[in-house]
């Protein structure tokens, strides 16, 4: 009886701990409630419409259906693009404000990669083909208008671009360029073409990666310094 009267004020304290800890980071509640709402509202949905085996979709491990490797290199690549945008969302916050024209090149940077790694990981392309029925004018048109937006911010942050070593840069966006075109070349061989397209956009990546971590950490670096 004794060691449930000493749990209580123990809870109580982890309790108002728990309170004060999520008051100082507000966005955290709000993504928690959200995220439990909408679960929530998922699982009264499966259990309606009976589509439990749906939400355990969801779910599955990537190795669900018995082939261990399955998606290990498109895994490989999600983490880079993550790693990219992370650095820069990071970087762009953690930098002072007389840094502005590097900030906003970061966060520029951090939305183009946002919308290649929405479409990467959600194939936003190949469900317009589903809708279309065109796949490969669909696919077109979508890689045309990703190479415009990469024209525009190439020419938007120009100034800032030159000041880095760049070429790394230049060499992803031209391997995403070519793996976008592989993408709509008929090559009989899977494998050759999985190379090809999976392959070369991961070394872009690679290059990605690697580049906006270095400049970020000079930046950084350069900053401490003063």
């Amino acid at each position: 009886m004794r060691e449930k009267y000493t749990a209580l004020p123990m809870f109580k304290s982890w309790l108002d701990k728990g309170k004060q800890h999520f008051n100082r980071i507000p966005i955290l509640i709000w993504l928690n409630a959200i995220t439990v709402v909408f679960l929530s509202i998922l699982s009264l949905y499966a259990r309606i419409r009976s589509k439990g085996a749906g939400i355990e979709s969801l779910f599955s491990d990537p190795f669900y259906i018995g082939i261990f490797y399955l998606g290990w290199f498109t895994s490989i690549s999600e983490i880079m693009w993550c790693s990219s945008i992370a650095i820069c969302i990071f970087s762009g916050i953690l930098l002072p404000s007389s840094n502005r024209q590097f900030k906003i090149f970061l966060f520029g940077s951090s939305l183009v990669m946002l919308l290649l790694f929405f479409d990467d990981r959600f194939r936003s392309t190949l469900i317009l083909c589903a809708f279309f029925g065109t796949c490969k004018v669909v696919k077109l048109g979508v890689y045309s208008f990703y190479g415009l937006i990469i024209i525009f911010y190439a020419w938007l942050f120009r100034h800032t671009i030159r000041q880095t070593p760049y070429i790394p840069l230049l060499v992803s966006f031209c391997l995403f360029g070519f793996s976008s075109a592989i993408d709509i070349t008929p090559i009989s061989s899977r494998g050759i073409h999985a190379m090809l397209e999976d392959g070369t956009k991961l070394i872009g990546l690679i290059n990605l990666t690697i580049y906006f971590w270095w400049i970020c950490h000079q930046e950084i670096s350069k900053n401490l310094r003063k």
